[in-house]
């Protein structure tokens, strides 16, 4: 091999290195930085059927502009919740 096609061979790699070391540069952290983003949100998908499962319900914030109407059935829903709760503690 002629020194000519040396000089052409060490060129083609070290461009190859070099576009290697660039796109690892400009795309690297953005892959990265996606990866942890979808590994989190699989993670609290997880996490949120794992908490059905176990039996954890909705809970309910009253409304301070509400008028007595309002606070009466906030007030009977949170009476049937516990009872409810209640009766699936006692199963558990």
């Amino acid at each position: 091999m002629s020194s000519v096609g040396m000089f052409i061979l060490l060129a083609i790699v070290g461009g190859d290195f070099l576009l290697y070391f660039l796109f690892q540069w400009a795309y690297g952290e953005k892959r990265a930085a996606s990866a942890k983003k979808k590994e989190a949100q699989r993670r609290a998908i997880e996490r949120e059927r794992e908490e059905s499962r176990r039996g954890a319900g909705p809970f309910l914030v009253g409304s301070k502009k509400g008028g007595p109407a309002t606070q009466e059935r906030v007030k009977k829903i949170r009476e049937r919740m516990g009872k409810r709760a209640g009766a699936e503690r006692r199963l558990a």
